[in-house]
Parts: structure tokens; C-alpha cells; sequence
């Protein structure tokens, strides 16, 4: 009886998340659509022709990757999640720090500017239009997934989170 409990509450709690992050299924959604797009795309209208913007994107796509990488490590070393999957929802875990220094003492959501990134090189490797028009619809995404995950934070760490704000930029240090 206990463990059935212990489920329900489990299903419960993961229902609640769910329906607060409700970004990531249209964001997964639209980034996949993008890919394949410009995969379609090069292949089949550009002849697997490649392009200077190739060489671009190639390295925007590795910036990304580093940057949500290193990211989540830092948020599993620093801030108490048991794994690197775990990083990916919004969620408090327990024990939670606010993570304010390596790549999150310039902005406050490096995952996000990773995402980015990595999604626009990956089409730019291929050179597809059409897959930058998916890309930048599943970006519109990762902005409301901010808003959502800025209250959070505010909910769980008050005036901390607040004052690191106040300090730090959301995506792009210096700039925004």
C-alpha cells in the first residue's frame, strides 16, 4: 500500500512539472522538424552542395555543444542534480544551489544559448532557409521555457535569485 502511494504521489508530482514546462514537446517538435527540413533541403534541392555557410555553422554547432555540455555538468556538480539527464527538466531538487559562477556567472541560462546555437549551425551546415524558419519558431519556445523557469527560481530562491538578476544577462553576456 505504501509503495502505491509512493507511485501516485510520483505521477502526481511529474504531472505538475509536465504541465509547467509545457514548452519542451513543441520545442522538440519544431527543433527535429527544422533538422530534417534542412537535411530534405540540401539534399534534395541543393544537390549536397556545400556552402561557405558550412564552415559557420560547423562551428556555431560545436560552440553549442560545448556550451550545453559544460553547462550541465556544472549544474549537476554544482547544484545538487543526480544526473546529467536530470538537468534537462525544471524542477528544484533537493539540497538545490543557485549556480552563479563558471559559465552562469555571465548569463543565466547557458543550456539555452547552447540549444540555440548548436540547432542554428546544424542547419547552416547545410545551408536550409527552411530549417533556420523551423529553428527560430522552436527559439520562441526556449523564451517562454525562460519565463517559466525564471518564476521557479524566484519561488525557490526569493531575493538570491533576484539580486543575480540584477547582475547577470539571460542569454548573451553583456547584451541581453
Amino acid at each position: 500500500m505504501v509503495l502505491k502511494e509512493r507511485a501516485r504521489s510520483t505521477i502526481l508530482e511529474m504531472k505538475k512539472t509536465i504541465r509547467g514546462d509545457w514548452t519542451t514537446l513543441p520545442f522538440l517538435g519544431t527543433a527535429t522538424t527544422g533538422f530534417v527540413v534542412a537535411v530534405i533541403d540540401f539534399v534534395f534541392l541543393q544537390n549536397l552542395r556545400l556552402q561557405i555557410y558550412s564552415l559557420a555553422g560547423l562551428f556555431m554547432l560545436l560552440i553549442g555543444l560545448y556550451l550545453r555540455t559544460r553547462a550541465r555538468f556544472e549544474l549537476k556538480k554544482k547544484a545538487g542534480f543526480g544526473s546529467l539527464t536530470a538537468t534537462g527538466g525544471l524542477q528544484i531538487v533537493e539540497h538545490h544551489q543557485l549556480v552563479k559562477d563558471g559559465l552562469y556567472k555571465h548569463i543565466r541560462h547557458p543550456i539555452y544559448l547552447g540549444e540555440t546555437l548548436r540547432n542554428l549551425g546544424f542547419v547552416a551546415v547545410f545551408s536550409s532557409i527552411y530549417g533556420v524558419l523551423f529553428i527560430v519558431a522552436s527559439t520562441v519556445f526556449l523564451f517562454f521555457r525562460i519565463k517559466i523557469e525564471e518564476k521557479m527560481l524566484i519561488e525557490a530562491f526569493g531575493e538570491e535569485y533576484k539580486e543575480y538578476q540584477r547582475k547577470t544577462k539571460k542569454l548573451i553576456p553583456y547584451i541581453y
